[in-house]
């Protein structure tokens, strides 16, 4: 999806500029709440992508499906609460194994066990 995604510019304010985004929040928050959960995603990754960063090749099923014209990560570690009203518009989605890979990043970025109870 495009959203109006929230940064702070060098100067520090606030700021926000349309970027792909992956939706990580469930039916519980999108249900009971006017924000939902984004992962920004990235064409130009740091010079050496993050573990937290997950790829999808430009030219594949899965970019094709995810609606991305380039070679793009998902940043399991630029998450952002953003009001439903932010989305401009659907781009794609991603496949369920692609969406298994972006969880295992999120774990890995929150540092999450997999037997982690509330």
């Amino acid at each position: 999806m495009l959203v109006s995604f929230p940064f702070l510019d060098t100067a520090g304010v606030p700021q926000a500029k349309p970027r792909p985004a992956v939706v990580i929040s469930g039916r519980l928050i999108h249900d009971t709440t006017a924000d939902i959960l984004i992962a920004a995603m990235s064409s130009r990754p740091n010079s050496d992508p993050l573990p937290t960063d997950y790829q999808i090749l430009y030219g594949t099923s899965e970019a094709q499906s995810a609606g991305v014209k380039v070679t793009s990560w998902v940043k399991a570690s630029n998450l952002a609460a953003v009001p439903k009203a932010a989305v401009t518009r659907r781009l794609g989605r991603l496949a369920s194994e692609s969406m298994r890979q972006v969880e295992r990043r999120l774990r890995l970025a929150l540092e999450l066990q997999n037997d982690a109870r509330i």
